[in-house]
């Protein structure tokens, strides 16, 4: 439905797009989900000017799985006014996907949206209370983690390198909250707000060119992993009976993104001193990157076309979050249009197995992004054109307990 849920949402979904919606579900016990994501990347960016950028189209795919659930936390009373959720996005495969250091040069041509993604374990815990009939409101918490190289030490044996890593799992928490006001059957309202999270990766390089001497140390740190600040509204509207509507506006803070550039402090005795200083000469310093702030419209709809047949569609549209890349930087961020469909498949157990029915959802959504040609207006940097589309396919099981 193009994302917008914020405003009507209240399966176990809620916990990320509203936790508030949690407290308005109509069922009494446990609803989970388990949903399958693959991405197909279809980007491209091709040399342009007098001193073109290599042509490429190698964004890689991405796929994982996520699983979540909602319930009441216990029965009686109490169960019609507090629930729970958590969902968690798990990437596959998991460990080639959390050990990936993200850091690059930002003057050559790179889908800030597309290779920045979500490749880390990242899970959603809220609580939703219902004030009253028609009111709800929620607290929660997003981590992410990530795995991340804490030391690395490359050493020279017989002319071949042997390298060893020293790792830990750093976390970030953020806060998010959520509302929801139902004033009547027909029409909901909704917002929602999730904090920033964003990986800190400080990495101390010991480079020993002899095991007698004192190493060459190269400590690196940079960000990964960074999830915007973002504060979203929405509604939810029912003018037919098995017809749904919904509107979604969500502010993205990227004005506060730090890319994942690496930032080398080189120290060494006074042997190594000089050769340091020639390659500090050589090391890119990029002091003004300005990002900024962006708003995503999203409408959504759903049609209940039989008691157990539902389709869906959806629409967004995002702009960018950097300027006009004419100078040394060449991030690739383009305006980019979003469509999604799917159908919601319920049925019984035919082996009278389970009490209740499941349900199973498919689902597709295509981000094209609008081209764009980028000349430098210094012909040493690397002038390029770009463009493509991004498309998703999901499968999601759900049950009722």
């Amino acid at each position: 439905m193009g994302g917008a849920l914020v405003g009507c949402d209240d399966q176990y979904t809620a916990v990320y797009y509203n936790p508030a919606g949690m407290a308005f579900h109509e069922g009494k016990d446990l609803n989970v989900g388990v949903s399958y994501l693959y991405s197909i990347p279809s980007l491209n960016i091709k040399g342009a000017g007098q001193n073109p950028a290599d042509a490429r189209s190698n964004v890689a795919s991405d796929q994982g799985v996520s699983v979540g659930l909602s319930t009441p936390l216990r029965s009686g009373k109490i169960a019609q006014v507090i629930s729970a959720g958590i969902g968690v996005y798990i990437p596959y495969p998991f460990i080639s996907s959390v050990i990936e250091l993200k850091s690059f040069d930002p003057s050559i041509p790179y889908f800030l949206q597309y290779e920045n993604r979500n490749r880390f374990l990242m899970a959603t815990a809220a609580l939703s209370y219902k004030a009253w009939k028609k009111l709800a409101f929620a607290i929660g918490t997003d981590i992410l983690i990530h795995l991340s190289p804490l030391t690395a030490d490359v050493a020279l044996v017989n002319n071949v390198a042997k390298i060893g890593l020293d790792a830990k799992f750093p976390l970030d928490f953020a806060p998010t909250a959520g509302i929801q006001y139902r004033p009547t059957d027909w029409l909901s309202l909704g917002a929602a707000y999730h904090g920033k999270t964003q990986i800190k990766v400080k990495v101390q390089s010991n480079i020993y060119i002899s095991p007698d001497e004192d190493p060459l140390q190269l400590p690196i740190s940079y960000r990964d992993a960074y999830k915007p600040q973002q504060v979203e509204i929405g509604f939810g509207l029912k003018p037919l009976k098995d017809l749904r509507v919904s509107g979604a506006l969500t502010w993205v803070d990227f004005s506060n993104y730090v890319p994942p550039i690496a930032i080398v402090d080189i120290t060494a005795d006074q042997k190594f001193a000089e050769l340091m200083n020639v390659i500090k000469q050589f090391l890119p310093v990029y002091d003004n990157l300005k990002f900024k702030d962006y708003w995503i419209p999203r409408l959504g709809a759903e049609y209940k076309i039989t008691p157990h047949l539902d389709a869906r569609a959806g629409y967004f549209y995002r702009n960018s979050s950097v300027s006009a890349q004419t100078e040394d930087t060449s991030f690739v961020d383009l305006p980019t249009h979003g469509i999604s469909a799917g159908i919601g498949i319920t049925f019984s157990d035919p082996l009278d197995i389970i009490d209740n029915p499941i349900k199973v959802d498919f689902s597709y959504q295509g981000q094209f992004l609008q081209n764009a040609k980028v000349i430098k207006t210094n012909i040493v940097n690397q002038s390029y054109s770009a463009g493509g589309s991004c498309h998703l396919v999901t499968g999601t099981l759900m049950y009722f307990f």
